[in-house]
Formats: C-alpha cells, structure tokens, sequence
C-alpha cells in the first residue's frame, strides 16, 4: 500500500509538473541579487484625459518591499484609458514621500514632477486594462525586472540608440529632441507625455544615444506625413510627436521637414488694376493641435500687386486667404488653391 501511495504522488507530481512561486516578491534587487535596492518608491498612475494622478502603493527599504494598505483612490480614478505602474529608485537612503498622492504624475517636457528628485533611476510599466482599475499592479511589478528564487531582480538602465532619417536616407543631423519615458498621449492635443530623460542633439549620421530602463520612448519632434485629401487630392498632416518601442536600437524614417518651392501671386481688381499691400494667411491641413491659423511668412503685395515668397510645400495648408490693406478677406477656391499649390504661381482676380 505503502508504494502505491508513494508511486501515485510522483506521477500526479510529474503531471503538474516542477513547482513554481506563486507569491508576490517581497525583495527587490537592482541589476543582480548581490545590489538591494536601498530606496524606492512604486506608484500607481491613472491616465485620464489630460490629467494624470498618482497614488503610491508601496516602498522599497534596503531591498524590502512594504505595500500600503487601504488605499483610498482619487474622485474619478475609474475614468481612466489606462493605468501604469511607476517605479523610483535610489542607491541612497530617501526620505518618506511628504505625500501618497500626487496630481503631476509626469511632470512636463523640461521637468520631472517634483516627487522623483530624489531618484536616479524610474521604471515605467505597459499600460494596464481600464477594466481592473490598476488593481492588478503587482503583476507590471514583477514584469519590471525578473524573478530569481522568488526575488524581482531590476535590469539595470542600458544605453539606447535611435537613429532619425528621411525617407530617402538622409540623416536629421543637429536637431535638439526632447526625451522621455512614455507615459500617455491621453489630452487634447495628443502630445506624449511621460518622465522627462533630457535633451539630445542628433549627430552629423541623425543619432542620439542616452541610456534609461526598458521602456517605450517618446520624443518631442515635428514630422510630416502625406495623406490623402486637400486641394490636390494629397496633402501633409503635422505631428508633433514620436513614440518609439523599447528596443536597444530603432531607425525612425519620417519627413522632418517639407520641400521649400518658389511662388507668385498676382493680384487684380475686377477693373483689372493691382491690389498693393495685401497679405496672406493660412491654415494647416491638420495641425497637431487648436486650430493652426496665422500670417503666412510671405511680404505683403507690391505696387504692382505681386507677392513672391519661398516657402515650405503650400500642401500642408487646407486653405489660404487674401487679406487687403483695408482688412477684407477673400479665400482661394479650391480650383485656385490647386493651381497655387501644382503650378506654385496664380493670377487671382478679386472681385
């Protein structure tokens, strides 16, 4: 009876088989087990439109973690797209955070929020689902890093490339970008936000090079993308922003800038005779955000009622208007826009 018993326990055992920790880790080590964390924080963030709270639910204390208990949530938590946990680390004793909730959970471009000074090194999760509200941080916990012998063991920041090119292949060399950790684009205007890493100038071959946590990146830089519609059925949508996955190398290929061309407008009375000091203004195809109207930057008509202008390609405009010195405004038609924008010159007749 006795070797049926024990014959029975290791074939169920061999049909389960090797036994895992099921628990949640209760140490936290920084680059290899032989590192404690001397100081950390984790953070829960709700990514709302245009508002982004945090609540802390746990801290690191010479590599131990103590999670808060009975959390109370900000009014409105569950209006959230998503939520992710955050978490700030330091190889030197902090202080108690002076509060548990913050409303500036990602600071801006230029500033990290103020409850990470003290933090050299900040680990965003992926999103978690709206469904479960964040409760289920502790599994973005322990996909920050990996579990030996039950202990989560956080890689440590690595050196990151991302290289900037046209389409063609020429290299955006000597352009300033504003890098971050992802965090949303859940606002208005769509800009990405998130934990500010620096500003980096590309080199002569488009690159920049920093170094930060396994995340998704996100860079404050312009581009233009060629869409269908405008005038002459294609036109060029304005972004303000890049969010980039979390490989050691990416190669970014957009258009950075537009082809300048040179145009001509002649301006003329029904009585056929010029309208001097008249100017031109515009609005975007589709701006990153508000409304992207304004002056054009080109000189006001001559005495003989002519404007010469070099410009960017006039496509990434949805519509144009002539303004007079009195103040009067007209708007191309959509067949005088197509001229302008095709031919880069238009005799238009004002009526």
């Amino acid at each position: 009876m006795e070797i049926r018993y024990t014959a029975t326990l290791v074939l169920l055992l061999a049909m389960l088989g090797p036994l895992r920790a099921t628990g949640h880790p209760t140490k936290v080590f920084f680059g290899d087990v032989m590192h404690p964390v001397v100081s950390g924080e984790l953070w829960l963030i709700a990514n709302r439109w245009g508002w982004y709270q945090a609540v802390l639910v746990g801290t690191v204390r010479k590599g131990r973690l103590e999670e808060r208990q009975s959390i109370q949530f900000p009014q409105y938590w569950e209006q959230a797209f998503d939520y992710k946990l955050l978490l700030a680390v330091s190889d030197q004793a902090v202080e108690p955070p002076k509060s548990v909730a913050t409303d500036d959970a990602y600071g801006w471009f230029g500033r990290r929020p103020e409850y990470l000074e003290h933090f050299s090194t900040v680990y965003l999760s992926t999103p978690l689902a709206k469904e479960n509200g964040g409760k289920d941080w502790r599994t973005a916990f322990r996909e920050l890093g990996h579990l030996t012998d039950g202990e989560l063991v956080l890689p440590r920041p690595a050196r990151r490339t991302i290289r900037l090119l046209y389409p063609d292949g020429k290299p955006l060399a000597g352009t300033r970008l504003s890098v971050s950790l992802y965090g949303s684009s859940a606002n208005h205007c769509g800009v990405a936000v998130g934990i500010w890493l620096g500003d980096f100038v590309t080199s002569a071959d488009g690159e920049i090079h920093f170094v930060a946590p396994n995340s998704a990146i996100a860079i404050g830089v312009q581009y233009f993308q060629e869409v269908e519609g405008g005038p002459t059925g294609t036109a060029f949508a304005l972004w303000d922003n890049l969010v980039i996955r979390s490989d050691a190398a990416t190669t970014v290929k957009r258009l950075w800038t537009l082809p300048k061309h040179d145009y001509v407008l002649r301006l003329r009375t029904a009585a056929n005779q010029p309208i001097a000091r008249a100017h031109l203004e515009g609005c975007l195809f589709q701006p990153p955000c508000m409304s992207g109207c304004g002056p054009l930057g080109a000189p006001e008509s001559d005495a003989s009622g002519v404007i010469r202008f070099r410009d960017n390609d006039l496509r990434e405009l949805g519509s144009i208007t002539v303004v007079n010195a009195e103040g009067t405004k007209r708007d191309l038609t959509d067949s005088e826009m197509r001229e302008l924008l095709t031919t880069y010159q238009l005799n238009l007749q004002w009526e």
